[in-house]
């Protein structure tokens, strides 16, 4: 699956283990690729113990089934000053941006990364794993291990911080939300329990403070940060619920996007006057399945599509003076810096090509259906029971006159 981030000069697509930046400035184009598989490898022959020559298979351990690395989770820094990303080799890559990338640290995660994001104050990176945990990095000492910061039981899916770093909020495989104060997050503040499937995705608002959290049961809650459910909201096609894949949220507009899994469409919605509730604008419908979408610092969606020739396109959302949202396709013939970040783009399926065979999410998501072994204990008790247990003597029959 390939991803898309936006920058503050341009936008980053990620496909493998490679990521393209896309830099806009005075109207030209800048393109820098850079393989974060060369980094590790390079690493390695650097500082990895050798066995004969041979670098151990234990500092090439790829996690992923099929043997091959990708990027799994990347994040700018909220000043756009640093990109963090992890890969299936369970390494963490810290750059520093500018006019040329520089890769500022190469560091060794315990367990295999699923999202990741950067402290508001941009002190530290926040790498939460499969089995649970997060785990914080040093952005200003580049080569010190990380700390574990909390522990969940089930996957962790998605994390953010609030305001101030106040709150780290987690959620889970097991349908949880975690409000965690930051950095001691030993000390809960709250957990968020509403959903019945896996939580995917979370977005938050700074004012007023609220959490916007999407599910594999297709809604939507809006919750405050004491955990209380303000608003739900069901997404659907038909008669059909769509599991929520991830949201995006465009603070200005108080603009929503989600993009489900499996699916070509995009559904928009805007947060109400009251921030209670969500008010569903029009859909975007597009050719194959979404692979990600999100907002640049202009307020327009870009959107990543499984489609060869038309990979990428962008839309722009502008609000209207009755309150709705005014979505549209930027027109081809327009000369602008956008399309020719298009055009760029959807001439290079190749780049996009390696992405294909990327596992499906959705199901590692869900949970593995598991018997309830002691109602069938019972059920087999009783059955044994049943068998061993003497048949009743038949009633003799007296004979009348």
């Amino acid at each position: 699956m390939a991803s898309l981030v936006c920058s503050e000069t341009g936008v980053v697509c990620i496909s493998g283990t490679t990521f393209a930046i896309i830099s806009i400035r005075d109207g030209a184009l800048e393109r820098q690729d850079i393989d974060i598989e060369e980094k590790r490898l390079s690493s390695l022959k650097e500082n990895a113990h050798e066995d004969n020559g041979k670098v151990t298979k234990s500092a090439t351990d790829i996690t992923s089934k099929d043997g091959q690395n990708r990027i799994l989770a990347c994040k700018f820094s909220p000043s756009w000053r640093y990109f963090a990303a992890c890969d299936d080799a369970k390494r963490l890559y810290l750059f520093q941006c500018g006019e040329r990338w520089e890769l500022v640290s190469n560091r060794a995660i315990s367990r295999r990364c699923t999202v990741l994001t950067f402290t508001k104050d941009e002190q530290d990176v926040l790498v939460a794993d499969k089995w649970g945990d997060v785990f914080r990095f040093s952005v200003t000492d580049p080569q010190k291990e990380g700390l574990l910061l909390l522990g969940h039981l089930s996957m962790l899916l998605d994390i953010l911080t609030t305001k101030g770093d106040k709150y780290v909020v987690t959620t889970d495989r097991d349908n949880k939300i975690r409000i965690s104060e930051y950095p001691n997050s030993y000390n809960i503040h709250t957990y968020c329990l509403h959903h019945t499937e896996y939580v995917s995705s979370v977005v938050y608002n700074e004012d007023p403070e609220i959490l916007l959290s999407g599910s594999g049961d297709g809604t939507i809650v809006i919750w405050d940060l004491s955990g209380k459910v303000l608003s739900q909201t069901t997404c659907s096609e038909g008669e059909e619920t769509l599991p929520i894949k991830k949201l995006e949220w465009e603070k200005d507009l108080k603009l929503l996007s989600v993009i489900f899994f499996n699916s070509p469409v995009i559904q928009l919605y805007m947060l109400a006057a009251d921030s209670m509730s969500l008010c569903r604008q029009r859909d975007i419908e597009l050719t194959s399945p979404v692979w990600d979408a999100c907002f640049d610092r202009n307020g327009q969606l870009w959107v990543l599509q499984k489609q060869e020739g038309d990979t990428l396109q962008v839309y722009t959302c502008q609000k209207t003076d009755s309150g709705v949202i005014k979505v549209g396709r930027i027109d081809p013939e327009l000369p602008c810096s956008e399309n020719k970040v298009l055009e760029m783009f959807n001439k290079d399926w190749t780049f996009f090509s390696v992405s294909e065979s990327a596992p499906d999410l959705s199901l590692e998501y869900k949970k593995k259906e598991t018997p309830d072994n002691y109602s069938i204990y019972l059920q087999k008790k009783q059955d044994r029971i049943n068998q061993t247990q003497p048949a009743e003597p038949q009633a003799k029959k007296v004979k009348t006159t």
